[in-house]
C-alpha cells in the first residue's frame, strides 16, 4: 500500500482550520466574564462582624487568692488589686489599708510573687479553670509616698515580677495583659521605671500586653502632657470615680470629659472606666455614660446590665480575644441614646437604692 502523503497533510490542515473556528466561536459567543457558581442549595450568609463594645467587669480591691477565685466565679474578666511597697521602692504584696470601701474587708495581704503565680495558675495554663475568661489585671500601684529615688524602683520591681511569675511559661495567646496605675502624675517615674526594665532586659515585645492609666482624678490635660513626656501613644486607660460609700457625692463632668476624649479623633484616652458601682440601677446609668468597663464590688450585677436585653445588641463581655488596648467610639446613634439620658449627673454606687 502507498501512502500519499499530500493526502494526510492536507487532512491534517483542514483538522487545525475547523478546531480553531470552533474554538473562536466558544470565545467570543456570549459575556466575557466568568458566571458566578450556581449552588443547587442556599448561599451561606457571610460571617457577621461583631459592632458590640467589648466591656470589662473589673472585680474590685480583689487582694488575696481566694477572693481571685470568688470575683472570676461571679461574671469578672479583669481583678484590680491594690499593691504595696517597701520604703525603697521594693514591691511587697498585695494590701490596701484603711480607709476602703463600704461592706469590705480592707486589711488582706499576700506577697506579689505568690499572687501572681495562683493568678497564672487559674488563669492562662492549659489546663486552667477560668482559661479565656480573665482578660485583664488592674494593678493599683500605691506609690504616691514613695520618694522620688524609690518611684523607678517599684516600677522594675514590678517588671520583674510581671516576667518572673506572671507570662513566664505561658502561651502568647493566653499571656494575661496587665494595666499599671499610678495614682497621679507625680508619681510618673514609677511607669518610667517599668518600662525601662522591660526594654533593657530584652522584654520589649512585652509591652504590648502593657497598659497605663493615672488613677486619682488629676485634671485631664495634665495626664495628656505626661503621656507625651514619656512617649507613650497608646494602652492608655482613664478611669474617674470615688468609693462606694461616697459615690453618691461625686459629679461626673469629669467622666464625660474622658469619654468625650475618647471619641474624638486626637484624645488621648484609649478606654475609660468607672470606679466604684455596685448596684444594677447604678451600673445602667454609668453605662449609659459610654464607659469601656466599670470598677465593682458586685460583678454579678454588672454582668446582668451588660447582658441584659437593654444593652445585648450593644455590648458583650470582653474575651480575650479582645484587646483592651484598642479604642472603640460610640457611634452617633448611641451618642444620642446616651445624651438623651439625664438622670446622670450623680451617680451613686453603694448598697442602697435611689432615693433611699
Amino acid at each position: 500500500m502507498t501512502v500519499n502523503y499530500f493526502h494526510i497533510a492536507f487532512l491534517l490542515f483542514m483538522n487545525i482550520c475547523f478546531t480553531e473556528m470552533y474554538l473562536d466561536h466558544e470565545m467570543n459567543d456570549g459575556p466575557h466574564e466568568l458566571e458566578h457558581p450556581r449552588y443547587p442549595y442556599p448561599m451561606p450568609p457571610p460571617p457577621r462582624v461583631d459592632t458590640r463594645r467589648p466591656f470589662y467587669i473589673i472585680g474590685h480591691m480583689v487582694n488575696s487568692v481566694e477572693e481571685v477565685d470568688q470575683f472570676l466565679r461571679q461574671g469578672s474578666n479583669a481583678l484590680e488589686v491594690d499593691i504595696e511597697f517597701a520604703e525603697n521602692g521594693t514591691v511587697l504584696g498585695t494590701y490596701h489599708g484603711m480607709p476602703c470601701d463600704c461592706f469590705r474587708g480592707c486589711f488582706k495581704r499576700t506577697p506579689f510573687a505568690k499572687f501572681l503565680d495562683h493568678l497564672r495558675n487559674v488563669t492562662s495554663m492549659r489546663d486552667s479553670r477560668f482559661r479565656g475568661q480573665m482578660s485583664l489585671l488592674f494593678l493599683d500601684l500605691k506609690t504616691t509616698k514613695l520618694s522620688k529615688s524609690a518611684k523607678p524602683v517599684a516600677g522594675v520591681t514590678v517588671a520583674y515580677n510581671l516576667v518572673k511569675h506572671l507570662w513566664k511559661g505561658v502561651h502568647p495567646r493566653y499571656r494575661m495583659n496587665v494595666l499599671l496605675s499610678i495614682g497621679y502624675v507625680k508619681d510618673r517615674d514609677v511607669t518610667r521605671g517599668a518600662i525601662a526594665y522591660l526594654k533593657k532586659k530584652g522584654h520589649g515585645a512585652l509591652l504590648q500586653n502593657i497598659g497605663f492609666d493615672v488613677g486619682m482624678n488629676d485634671p485631664l490635660d495634665s495626664i495628656a502632657r505626661m503621656y507625651k513626656k514619656l512617649h507613650i501613644n497608646g494602652h492608655r486607660w482613664q478611669g474617674d470615680g470615688l468609693s462606694n460609700c461616697l459615690r453618691f457625692l461625686m459629679p461626673v463632668d469629669r467622666l464625660k470629659a474622658a469619654v468625650k476624649l475618647r471619641d474624638s479623633e486626637r484624645g488621648y484616652i484609649d478606654k475609660v472606666y468607672h470606679w466604684t458601682i455596685d448596684l444594677p440601677f447604678y451600673i445602667e446609668k454609668s453605662v449609659r455614660l459610654g464607659v469601656d468597663g466599670i470598677i465593682t464590688n458586685q460583678p454579678h450585677n454588672v454582668l446582668g446590665v451588660v447582658t441584659s436585653i437593654f444593652f445585648q445588641k450593644r455590648l458583650k463581655v470582653a474575651s480575650m480575644k479582645d484587646s483592651p488596648w484598642q479604642k472603640i467610639r460610640r457611634t452617633p446613634r448611641e451618642v444620642l441614646e446616651d445624651e438623651g439620658d439625664t438622670d446622670t449627673n450623680i451617680i451613686a454606687g453603694g448598697e442602697n437604692g435611689p432615693g433611699e
